[in-house]
């Protein structure tokens, strides 16, 4: 597996969902967990989008 990460052929499962759209659910207000429940995901997985640097392909 380390090999395989060293080429870039292993990069783990696909994200299910966009942070940016996590994101601006949560800049109007919404609660994390309201957004976890709306959107199909853990609670975790919003504090983790939310924590994550914002990249220019979350910028709309």
């Amino acid at each position: 597996m380390e090999a395989a990460k060293g080429r870039g052929v292993y990069k783990g499962r696909r994200k299910s969902i966009d942070n940016a759209e996590i994101r601006q659910l949560a800049d109007v207000g919404v609660a994390k967990a309201k957004i976890a429940r709306d959107l199909g995901v853990s609670r975790m997985t919003v504090y983790r989008a939310l924590a994550e640097p914002e990249t220019e392909t979350d910028v709309d």
